[in-house]
């Protein structure tokens, strides 16, 4: 019985850590009144977060490429899978999604969004 007061705390501290985990980094390169640069890294098995991009003319540079999910709020094209070439370039649309890296590599993005 003291084994299970033991570990279900450290049950409990792993399930957070992992959860915590799972957020890629965001660092703001840029901003101003004009453009807003940002680098996005993904550690395999880390995700964005549902967002929505307020900003119609979107650029994205994959520094390093991999293998994506993409999670739309809309029903109609919820989920697409996509592998992304290292030193790919992309003009995106203004959209609401979640971006989870479900490859084996870390991705690592410079997202370019003119206001």
């Amino acid at each position: 019985m003291k084994g299970i007061a033991i570990l279900a705390p450290l049950i409990f501290c792993s399930f957070y850590v992992q959860s915590e985990a799972r957020l890629g980094s965001r660092e703001v390169l840029l901003d101003n009144d004009t453009v807003q640069i940002i680098r996005l890294t993904y550690p395999p098995g880390a995700e964005s977060g549902m967002h929505t991009h307020a900003f119609s003319h979107r650029a994205v540079y994959f520094v390093k490429g991999g293998k994506l999910q993409l999670v739309s709020d809309n029903k109609e094209s919820s989920r697409h899978v996509v592998n992304i070439p290292d030193g790919k370039t992309y003009f995106m649309p203004k959209v609401t999604h979640n971006v989870i890296n479900i490859g084996n590599t870390e991705v690592v993005i410079i997202e370019t969004e003119i206001k």
